[in-house]
């Protein structure tokens, strides 16, 4: 006879699989943030490791899920109780002999501590198959992550735990109906079991849910916020608001020692408590409560879970994770807020002031992206090429709009030394014979190359040409290396967009030809330059954005050119834009 308190095996082998599909997916997600080629949530036990989630693996091991504990580079994290990062284990005298490094194709491993309870149980791993220095950056988003694992960890052993109660509490009473007993006290512990069980569920789901939320945050904001709703909906407080010591972009000040609050420290770098207010001290009480009170209650106002209340080391459970989640993530919020802000600040420095020109109208507009995390790579310039002749009227006119990957400081730093690199180039190249701007922007590539600055980036570099002897007009040359094609205004009104093929972005390591084109400015047309936030948008085809583009252009092309930028930005860009753009047109007189 089947045992009706034991899972049918179908049911355990689904269990397994969506065990592995679950903590997979924390493995897939620090490949992606982090962008390595593989990511482990390893268990550490006494005679092995086992990869409860795995993405990028060699195999057998993506397969096979454990190595011998001999392999295993997270014991280090386990014994230290502490981030592990280590730029090369080949060097690591800690790590230099481990198999890992052959077998799991490990060379830079980054680690932080799974925590079950009290207890640490493994790690949450990022791999790298070539050295790596880790960064603030990388540690703070590892350790976000390992706290939403962490708390799914908690949450299924709970919940394993209360299925084995219940199932208890079932085959007593199952006993019990055999030997024609009373069933009812069984029935009861059955039904108080599961009770029990479900708010404990619900309790460990609460967990995860904070965990996961404030992982995701980004700004001191959205943790206050996070953090007020929380303690709002979970433990019905008032207010919740941080005390910190020398932090003016947070809330301080001296928390309200009248029974009404409680405190709990914060976890991370910053000094101070999680202070959570009541509206009375009445309402305060069975949280405050740790023992008995005055009265000699267990202080825990009839909470003690048998009827679907919370208990008092829930409440505690919670009102700690709820301060170590948001410590970690008010560290993130302001290393990611000082990092946003030097690079803005460093971003909007490289925008370059443009040359007076007599014989033309020069504009430039830049839009950064609404979300406070995106600081984009999007840049313009305008450089006179000296002419070979050294008359100035003979001078030829670089154009150039760029767009480096990234949104970040290193996207910013980037943009700077190609600016920078290309400036030099102009000037000397221009000395000496001209401006060609594919030859020019194959220069560009080598000399990145050489100088050891790894980027991807798009570029247009068009050359306004001096005056000559085939009319009114200025002869106008340009290269594309990947970038949305220029667009082209008669002083009539029509549109032309200028989609003659294009070469390879920078930093690609492949050597093919690239291509100048040509074609004549008359007065009164316009050039204009500018870079996919203008017209790429989620869900829309990249020509339906440019369609867009020349009808604005086209409707405001009798405006100054200045004026003109603007309503092309007003028609094209919402109030809260999810790329940054930068726009460069030139007008002949």
């Amino acid at each position: 006879m089947t045992d009706p308190t034991t899972p049918p095996a179908g049911q355990a082998l689904a269990d397994e699989q969506e065990l592995s599909l679950s903590f997979d997916r924390y493995a897939q997600l620090v490949r992606d943030i982090l962008g390595v080629p593989a990511a482990t949530v390893s268990l550490v036990g006494e005679q092995t490791q086992s990869f409860l989630g795995a993405a990028g693996l060699p195999e057998p091991w993506q397969t096979q899920r454990w190595t011998p504990l001999v392999h295993s580079i997270c014991l280090l994290v386990v014994d230290d109780s502490a981030p592990v990062a280590i730029p090369d284990a080949r060097l690591d005298p800690r790590t230099s002999a481990s198999p890992s490094i052959t077998d799991l194709e490990l060379v830079a491993y980054l680690g932080v501590p799974l925590v079950a309870g009290t207890q640490i149980v493994g790690a949450l791993c990022a791999i790298d198959g070539v050295p790596r220095q880790w960064g603030e950056r990388e540690i703070h988003i590892l350790t976000g992550l390992s706290a939403a694992c962490s708390a799914e960890l908690v949450l299924r052993h709970t919940r394993a735990q209360a299925l084995d109660r219940r199932r208890e509490a079932e085959t007593a009473r199952a006993v019990a109906e055999r030997h024609g007993q009373d069933a009812e006290v069984a029935r009861h512990r059955s039904e108080l079991q599961t009770v029990v069980f479900r708010e404990s569920e619900r309790h460990s789901r609460l967990l995860l849910a904070l965990s996961e939320t404030l992982a995701a945050t980004s700004s001191v904001e959205s943790v206050l916020e996070v953090v007020q709703e929380a303690s709002a909906g979970y433990l019905d407080a008032e207010t919740a608001s941080f005390v910190l010591d020398e932090q003016p972009v947070l809330v301080t000040g001296r928390a309200p020692d009248d029974g009404r609050s409680l405190s709990a420290p914060l976890s991370g770098t910053l000094p101070g408590r999680l202070v959570l207010t009541w509206a009375t001290e009445e309402a305060a009480r069975p949280w405050r409560s740790s023992g008995e009170d005055e009265d000699g209650r267990d202080g825990t106002d009839g909470r003690d879970g048998t009827d679907g209340r919370r208990t008092q080391a829930q409440v505690e459970e919670t009102i700690s994770a709820l301060a170590h989640f948001a410590s970690m993530a008010l560290d993130r919020a302001i290393l990611l807020q000082e990092r946003r802000s030097a690079a803005a600040t460093l971003q909007h420095a490289m925008l370059t002031l443009l040359p007076p020109r007599p014989d033309a109208s020069l504009a430039a507009r830049y839009v950064p992206a609404a979300s406070a995390n995106q600081v984009g790579g999007d840049w313009y310039d305008a450089v006179t090429v000296p002419s070979p002749t050294g008359i100035a009227e003979d001078a030829d006119l670089a154009l150039i709009i760029g767009d480096v990957a990234g949104h970040d400081i290193g996207a910013a730093a980037t943009m700077g030394q190609v600016r920078s690199v290309l400036r030099g180039l102009l000037v000397d190249r221009g000395l000496d014979q001209g401006v060609d701007p594919a030859a020019m922007i194959s220069r560009l590539d080598t000399a990145l190359t050489r100088l050891a600055m790894p980027t991807c980036s798009s570029l247009v570099l068009a050359v306004l040409h001096a005056p000559d002897d085939e009319g009114p007009g200025r002869r106008l040359t340009w290269a594309n290396a990947g970038h949305p094609a220029p667009l082209r205004i008669s002083a009539d009104g029509r549109t032309q967009l200028l989609d003659e093929p294009t070469g390879l972005l920078l930093g690609i390591p492949l050597v093919l030809p690239r291509h100048t084109h040509e074609t004549r400015l008359e007065p009164g047309d316009t050039l204009l330059l500018y870079t996919d936030g203008l017209i790429e948008r989620p869900g829309r085809r990249l020509s339906a954005g440019q369609a867009q583009l020349m009808l604005s252009a086209a409707s405001h092309h009798g405006l100054p050119v200045t004026e003109m930028l603007d309503r092309v930005l007003q028609d094209l860009i919402s109030d809260d834009p999810d790329d940054d753009c930068a726009m460069l047109a030139i007008r002949l007189g």
